[in-house]
């Protein structure tokens, strides 16, 4: 799908507020409601928009401890593993990436002193993991799920 200018004014309007009316977003990129809706549907359709979501304080539900951990997998070992990860409630991002077999996961805990806890019981002790490196996020500059 190409998107035009009207497309790319709606996807960043709600990338700011997803909750938006068809009347509101109809107004702001000049067009009927009938028409704004049309376009959202297309670009949910088309795959565009991928679906909608709300963003949490994690420290409001006892998960103040961002971290990051990088995790050298045996190859065969990797679909397994991710599938296993992506089940925790604690673990938001699970991604494959270059270089040495591994995964790379952003998990949130609610203290420091959890993280020897978190680590024995949900990446230590899968079957698979060669090395594991963890880091803790000091400060956030910047979120975005996507460029725009």
């Amino acid at each position: 799908m190409k998107l035009d200018e009207t497309d790319l004014k709606i996807i960043e309007l709600l990338r700011v507020d997803a909750r938006l009316s068809y009347s509101e977003i109809a107004r702001q990129v000049h067009l009927t409601r009938v028409a704004a809706r049309e376009r959202v549907l297309s670009l949910e359709k088309n795959g565009v928009i991928l679906g909608y979501t709300v963003q949490i304080n994690s420290a409001a539900l006892n998960r103040g401890i961002s971290i990051f951990i990088d995790i050298e997998i045996e190859p065969c070992y990797v679909e397994i593993i991710s599938k296993n990860l992506v089940e925790n409630k604690d673990i938001a991002i699970v991604s494959q990436h270059t270089g040495q077999s591994g995964l790379h996961v952003h998990a949130y805990i609610s203290g420091t002193a959890e993280l020897s806890k978190f680590l024995e019981d949900n990446i230590y002790n899968l079957k698979g993991v060669l090395s594991v490196k963890t880091s803790l996020l000091i400060k956030h500059y910047k979120t975005n799920a996507f460029m725009c």
